[in-house]
Order: C-alpha cells, then sequence, then structure tokens
C-alpha cells in the first residue's frame, strides 16, 4: 500500500480507536469524577452544590459527540478525501432532502403484501431473533443486577415482540422489532437499569420520530465512530456471555463440546461463506 492509500486509512482507524479509547476512559477511569453544578431546592432555602456523574451516565454519548466535532473540524479543513467514510458531509444530502415534520401512520406505503417466500424468510429471521431475545434477557438482568428472568417473564417479552413487528408491518418500517443487544451494553457501561429510564427514553422517540431532520442528522455520523461504538458495546455483551459459564460444569464433556462448537462454528461460517460465495444462492 502506497502513501495515497495509507493516508486516508490511517485517519479511519485513529478516528475509531479515538471513539473506542474515549469510551474506555470516560466508564472506566471518570466514573467516580463529578462535574460541580448547582441545584435549586426550596426546603433547603436555595441553591446547593451538586456533583453530577457525567461520565458515568453519558460515557458513549459524550465519545460520539468529541469525536464527531473532530470529524467536522477535519472535514472543514479538506483534511479528508471526498469518498471518505469520515467525512460529516458524506450524507448531508439526507439531512438536506428531509422534511421537518412528518407523521408516520399505518399503510402509509401501501396495503402490506403477504406470499409464502416473504413469510419463510422472515420466519427464520424471526426465530433467529427469538434465540438471540432470551439471552438477551438473560444477559440484561445480569448486567442489571436482577435474578433470571422467569419463563413467564420471557413469554411475554417474545410476546411483545411479536406485537411490536405487526406494528412495524403495518407502519412500513421495513424492519421487525426486537431486543438491541448495544442497549444491554450501554447498561454495563453506564450502570443505568432502571426501566423508568426506557419509558422516558421511549416518549422521547416517539416525540423526535416526527422530527425527519433529527432521525436524518444521525444518517451524518461518520462510519469509524459507529464501528468504535459498536466494538465496545458487542465486546461487552460477548463477556457478559461468557461469564454465565460461571455456573456451568466446565468439566462435563457435554459441555465442553457445546460451547466449544458454538464458538468454533461461529468463528469459522463466516469466514467459509467469503471464501465460497457461490455455493449458498437464495436467488433473488
Amino acid at each position: 500500500m502506497g502513501p495515497l492509500g495509507l493516508g486516508p486509512s490511517l485517519s479511519l482507524m485513529l478516528l475509531f480507536l479515538r471513539t473506542i479509547a474515549l469510551i474506555t476512559v470516560c466508564s472506566q477511569y471518570l466514573v467516580n469524577i463529578e462535574v460541580p453544578c448547582f441545584r435549586y431546592s426550596k426546603s433547603n432555602g436555595g441553591c446547593k452544590k451538586i456533583g453530577f456523574p457525567i461520565f458515568k451516565l453519558f460515557p458513549v454519548i459524550l465519545a460520539i459527540i468529541l469525536i464527531w466535532i473532530i470529524c467536522i473540524i477535519l472535514t472543514a479543513a479538506g483534511v479528508f478525501e471526498e469518498n471518505s467514510g469520515a467525512r460529516t458531509d458524506a450524507r448531508i444530502s439526507v439531512l438536506e432532502k428531509a422534511a421537518w415534520f412528518r407523521f408516520p401512520y399505518p399503510c402509509q406505503w401501501g396495503i402490506p403484501t403477504v406470499s409464502t417466500a416473504s413469510v419463510f424468510g422472515m420466519l427464520s429471521g424471526v426465530l433467529a431473533s427469538m434465540v438471540e431475545s432470551v439471552g438477551d434477557y438473560y444477559a440484561c438482568a445480569r448486567l442489571a443486577g436482577a435474578p433470571p428472568p422467569p419463563t413467564h417473564a420471557i413469554n411475554r417479552g417474545i410476546g411483545i415482540e411479536g406485537i411490536g413487528c405487526i406494528i412495524a408491518g403495518l407502519w412500513g418500517s421495513g424492519n421487525g422489532t426486537t431486543s438491541y443487544s448495544e442497549n444491554i451494553g450501554a447498561i454495563g457501561i453506564t450502570k443505568v437499569g432502571s426501566r423508568r429510564v426506557i419509558q422516558f427514553g421511549a416518549i422521547i422517540m416517539f416525540l423526535f420520530s416526527i422530527i425527519g431532520k433529527f432521525g436524518a442528522l444521525f444518517v451524518t455520523i461518520p462510519d469509524p465512530i459507529i464501528g468504535g461504538v459498536f466494538l465496545v458495546m458487542f465486546g461487552l455483551i460477548t463477556a457478559v456471555g461468557i461469564s454465565n459459564l460461571q455456573y456451568v460444569n466446565m468439566n462435563s464433556s457435554r459441555n465442553l463440546f457445546i460451547v466449544g462448537f458454538s464458538l468454533f462454528f461461529g468463528i469459522s461460517l463466516p469466514y467459509w461463506v467469503r471464501k465460497h460465495p457461490g455455493y449458498i444462492d437464495t436467488s433473488k
């Protein structure tokens, strides 16, 4: 690789690593540092100085904002090439074309169609999502310090996800509804597992869903930032999954076979598919 190709690659890698470094520093080393601020309380007779644990609560958001600002400065200075994934104006047309306000409604793209091929195709995705969701429920309970979820709670969760998929199909969102592993990773980083936080977050999402510019703004986040956040989140989820093995008898040959085969098969199958793209053909 020559200097012409090495420069853009290094810049993308540096942004990727800086995102990881900022999340690591904020979530692991600055958690006990509180930013001084003031709160007014009538019962205490006026303003009171308190400490706000901003690094503990918002490590991911702080890392995204700081690296995003750096990308904006470097983009304005002309450091990145025109087709670089680190440029903040690479997808600026999406933000320009987005409407300020847009109210989604059922069947906005027409009446949903149903076919045998689409049903079986989505069924495979739904079954895989159900298996993932069960693992997510246990990982979420573990990170939140709650006991393992009982069977009836898991059934209710899967049922709600099914209702969400039906609503998503009526609204034509193009995707189903399932548990999001990155949010579980956020619990491990921020140490916030309150259901009240999720409820307020849902209200905020409802409100901002009608503001088209707000959603389009997140499309302009550079790719290295997304990659750095995903690496931290999925890494934490992987560690939580492995930590559950402490409750398993690893002296059993059956358990060793299940763990070893699952890990090696999951790592080797994607590599095999990339090397043999014509063996599995699902047609168009």
